[in-house]
């Protein structure tokens, strides 16, 4: 049975669940679009939870814990893509999901008015850093070089602001090559590559630096392996992708309960 790397199953957990977090904190400030009488109904709990939602949402401990905790996850991305041989085929799949994803969105928001239409989101994102660094590291062998690189895409995402990008009020097609790059945003999760696909390939550099023997740095370390942490960690992709449904199922089943209507 081949051996896991106890620190990156629990760092990629840690930061899976905090994103987690930020979702559902996403979900309660929208209630009152998910719930047609959410004003007459005037739960003081489900207000509180919608009100918490927006605080958290606004707050600066969103805006920077929610970069850490996305660069986090990219990094140890980056460091397990060193471990697999089949990098470009993991990249396609992904891109079929993330395609998926798209087209399940825009119909919820067409069928529903959901408003949670995905364009560009993490797990497109994550599909076409895989591709790209499976090209770069195909054409360049130095690491230093694709060190600069990466440093380079993150530096220019701060420099030109691409992380906190321009919000559009509708979706166009002629916007998207701008969506993807990140220098303007739509939908209800977007991440662009510059800064985000910096991340991964500085990740790929630590993983080749630090893990070329595929073994923990910290071995002497004893986490249980049933442990929620560790096991958010080694389903992190799972999870991300089933998440949201199973938030947004859960809200509307309890809202249904306390008399909230779509």
């Amino acid at each position: 049975m081949k051996r896991r790397i106890w620190e990156l199953d629990f760092l990629r957990g840690f930061a899976i669940i905090m994103m987690i977090f930020d979702h559902l904190m996403y979900d309660f400030m929208y209630m009152p679009v998910f719930f047609s009488n959410f004003n007459q109904v005037d739960n003081p709990t489900f207000n509180w939870l919608s009100d918490m939602g927006l605080s958290y949402w606004l707050s600066g401990l969103r805006f920077f814990g929610h970069f850490f905790f996305v660069a986090l996850f990219l990094i140890i991305s980056g460091i397990s893509f060193t471990f697999s041989k089949n990098n470009l085929s993991r990249g396609l799949k992904l891109s079929i999901v993330a395609i998926l994803i798209t087209l399940v969105t825009f119909a919820l928001d067409y069928f529903l008015s959901m408003e949670m239409i995905i364009v560009f989101g993490i797990i497109h994102l994550y599909a076409l850093s895989i591709i790209l660094t499976y090209l770069i590291r195909k054409l360049i062998k130095n690491e230093i070089v694709i060190l600069v690189i990466s440093l380079i895409v993150i530096f220019v995402g701060f420099l030109i602001k691409f992380y906190n990008p321009v919000f559009l009020a509708s979706f166009s097609w002629a916007e998207l090559w701008k969506i993807i790059i990140g220098i303007n945003a739509y939908g209800a999760d977007y991440f662009g590559l510059i800064p985000y696909f910096g991340f991964i390939l500085l990740g790929t550099v630590l993983g080749k630096a630090f893990y070329s023997n595929r073994q923990s740095l910290i071995p002497q370390v004893n986490i249980p392996e049933k442990n929620i942490v560790m096991i958010a960690g080694r389903r992190s992709l799972l999870i991300f992708i089933t998440h949201q449904i199973v938030l947004i199922a859960l809200i509307y089943i309890i809202g249904f309960i306390f008399g909230y209507r779509y």
